[in-house]
């Protein structure tokens, strides 16, 4: 037996977590930061030569420096460094340490560390695989954060329409920005079942009764789902939807937007100039 506290409130708090990252998102966004007086056109292009420099490094040393140049340009964001980084190297790149694992023991080279040693079988970790891992997870944790920090500083409508660039159909941007929007409030929704459940329920839940509600409400969310979308889909042709999307706002990238951009790209060549010097 499991008590229903257990259950809601970790249930409860995953989606408080989930909306609290949105809501901080969207404040970082609005600080008077470097990044976020650039236009997102701009910024992402620099984030694209910034990305393609790191997957063509092949040092350690270039990676790292183009990982301390994006920590320079968060600080210089007003971001919390410590929840920046908590943020990158919790997620992906912990992943990718786990899948070149083996290239630790399978690359030949000099053995640093042996786990195994026992005729016919030798287990050890190399230098070549250790180096070869190392600088696989740094170029994810590096890419990860450059694009952290692209959405940290940019709010979701402004980069929606700066994906534009890359030539991305409308209706996928349209479904982006939607899924976006009424994400966070079928999780609102959803915490809504949840403290009715809590509410209502007295002692302890069996396991079977707490997967029979979760079941129940999940299938409220769907049924919920689909009519709201038959409803903005309506409401949407009732006021002129042509199926292109069109954006409230505009602008012209100035000559700051510019420099940002010349700055990338001479920063991303100058480190991957002097990668081809040192490998």
């Amino acid at each position: 037996m499991s008590t229903r506290g257990d259950f809601v409130a970790r249930s409860m708090a995953e989606m408080a977590t989930a909306l609290e990252r949105a809501v901080f998102s969207e404040e970082m966004a609005r600080l008077p930061g470097l990044l976020q007086q650039i236009d997102p056109r701009a910024k992402l292009m620099a984030s694209m030569l910034l990305l393609l420099a790191v997957g063509s490094a092949h040092s350690i040393f270039t990676v790292l420096a183009i990982y301390i140049f994006i920590l320079l340009l968060a600080r210089c964001s007003h971001l919390p460094l410590l929840s920046f980084n908590r943020r990158v190297w919790l997620g992906v790149p912990l992943f990718a340490g786990f899948v070149v694992l083996p290239s630790l023991f399978i690359l030949p080279g000099e053995p640093l560390l042996v786990v195994l040693d026992s005729p016919p079988l030798r287990l050890a970790v190399t230098d070549n695989g250790l180096a070869s891992a190392t600088l696989l997870t740094a170029r994810v944790g590096t890419s990860v954060s450059i694009a952290l920090l692209l959405i940290t500083t940019t709010r979701w409508t402004d980069l929606m329409r700066a994906l534009k660039l890359l030539r991305i159909p409308d209706s996928f941007l349209l479904m982006l920005a939607m899924t976006h929007r009424y994400l966070f409030l079928f999780l609102r929704a959803a915490n809504g079942l949840f403290i009715a459940m809590a509410s209502r329920t007295v002692g302890a839940t069996s396991t079977s009764e707490q997967r029979r509600w979760a079941a129940s409400a999940a299938g409220v969310l769907v049924s919920r789902s689909v009519k709201l979308s038959g409803d903005v889909l309506l409401a949407m042709r009732a006021r002129g939807f042509d199926g292109e999307v069109r954006n409230a706002t505009s602008s012209k990238m100035v000559d700051r937007d510019r420099l940002s951009i010349a700055l990338a790209l001479i920063f991303s060549a100058g480190v991957l100039l002097v990668d081809r010097l040192v490998t």
